[in-house]
């Protein structure tokens, strides 16, 4: 006697698992991954927009927008090493009909701060080539014979310096010398989920809303005057170079696409999916932006409200920058967060909910950076000397695009100052909002601008093909 098999027993209703959460599914469940490449339906040199009308399946989080800009002349220039093709981003949202989703401003700090925790490996295997974030780190050794004698630390890409002077890739440079230079200039991409970090825990179910899905991109300038003169703000250019540090490159509008990724199962699994999630619930997080610019004065003792009444916050991130740091004419272009002079302090603390979360303010170097681990559950991927310069210096001095890489203004020397604190008290904040205790003594003269990040919880519901928002 043989035994009949209901092979629709494997997708019965209280069978199937959460397709909207990244992570694993059972085997059986046949999968397929669609791909479009989608043009913007509308383009400018300051923002774009793409639109999806209701599609199949799901919205794969390692969707990609493609960026470039158009070579203007023979400067040999590149993106920043630490967030490369996303300096061009300004601020992005993620909007469902009239409902925004996710918003991100001033894009190229939010995106400085992620970047510290991806692992030099991937840098100078994947992303030098993706995205060209370019900070990975050897020994540098001091002669070429030398085999045991590296007391400095330095960037590298896998190409070898000529004496002490490191360079970019050449396929990384952008070069107007000729049509083929121009033709050639490097087209890199950037994840939809470090665009909109609702994405990196959360695949969209495009087949249940029937609303459109607008990704909304607003370009950074093509200059900036934060540092005295008007400057380039979207590349960055070789020392050799420093006279052509006006030029305004524009955004490559033909090279501008949306790479759409989407995931679809078989038939019957969709139609039981959205019979047992008639109303989808889940939460994830946003952030808002608070920034305060000063001389260095005010920041020598800052109480600085940043918001977040009446909020769950989980995280505030925050960092320092220096309007001196806003040139071409180095590896970062301003963006970055500066430390204290080597002989100062930085303390920090929260104040909400009338209690501090720290009895002490911290100012302890290494327990900030094991806050901002702790903070964050990973290792910022940075070495002593690029998180905090010290009276004995790890940095070389050898060259990299012709800047010295210990320089606190042209290299990376004390730029990546970053930190993070994960509240603990797990309150709502009251009406009054938190404050951020910012106390930097020792400030070189000039105008700063602090920057804070606070991590919100929002809830998303989707129900009758319609998506709706709301603060948890």
């Amino acid at each position: 006697m043989t035994d009949i098999v209901d092979k629709n027993d494997d997708i019965s209703a209280d069978k199937i698992p959460s397709l909207i959460k990244i992570g694993e599914i059972p085997t059986e469940y046949g999968q397929s991954l669609h791909t479009d490449v989608i043009d913007a339906v509308t383009i400018n040199d300051n923002r774009c927009r793409f639109t999806l009308q209701r599609v199949a399946g799901f919205l794969h989080s390692n969707s990609k927008i493609t960026l470039a800009v158009v070579p203007n002349t023979t400067t040999k220039s590149y993106y920043p090493l630490n967030i490369g093709i996303s300096n061009l981003i300004q601020s992005a949202a993620l909007r469902v009909g009239n409902q925004t989703i996710c918003e991100i401003d001033d894009y190229q700090n939010f995106h400085s701060y992620q970047s510290l925790f991806v692992s030099n490996e991937d840098n100078v295997e994947r992303e030098q080539f993706l995205s060209q974030r370019c900070i990975n780190h050897q020994a540098i050794y001091e002669s070429e014979t030398s085999t045991n004698e590296a007391t400095k630390v330095g960037l590298d890409l896998g190409r070898n310096p000529d004496g002490t002077a490191f360079e970019l890739m050449p396929f990384q440079h952008h070069d107007a010398t000729n049509a083929s230079t121009i033709a050639n200039a490097p087209v890199y991409s950037v994840y939809l989920s470090d665009l909109f970090p609702f994405l990196r825990y959360n695949q969209l179910p495009c087949f249940l809303i029937n609303q459109e899905i607008h990704i909304d991109i607003t370009f950074a300038n093509t200059t900036s005057s934060l540092s005295g003169a008007s400057l380039s703000q979207r590349l960055c250019v070789n020392n050799a170079d420093a006279a052509s540090n006006d030029v305004e490159y524009l955004i490559d509008q033909n090279e501008v696409k949306l790479v759409y990724d989407s995931i679809t199962y078989d038939g019957e699994i969709m139609q039981k999916y959205a019979e047992q999630n008639k109303k989808l619930v889940f939460q994830y997080v946003d952030y808002r932006l608070a920034k305060r610019t000063g001389n260095q004065t005010e920041f020598t003792n800052l109480t600085f409200p940043i918001g977040g009444n009446g909020r769950l916050v989980s995280k505030v991130f925050f960092g320092l920058q220096h309007n001196t740091n806003y040139t071409p004419v180095s590896l970062l272009n301003g963006v970055v967060a500066k430390d204290t002079p080597a002989n100062q302090t930085l303390s920090v603390n929260l104040l909400y909910n009338d209690l501090y979360e720290f009895n002490v303010d911290r100012k302890n170097p290494a327990l900030l950076f094991h806050t901002t681990q702790a903070a964050e559950g990973k290792v910022p991927m940075v070495n002593k000397d690029e998180y905090q310069t010290g009276l004995v210096p790890c940095l070389t001095t050898d060259t990299f695009e012709g800047h010295a890489q210990n320089s606190g203004v042209a290299g990376v020397g004390g730029l990546f100052r970053w930190t993070a604190i994960k509240t603990n008290k797990g309150q709502r904040v009251n009406n009054k909002g938190m404050d951020l205790i910012y106390k930097s003594s020792g400030l070189a003269a000039g105008t700063y601008t602090l920057r804070a990040y606070l991590e919100l919880v929002k809830v998303a519901t989707i129900e009758n093909g319609q998506m709706n928002v709301y603060f948890a």
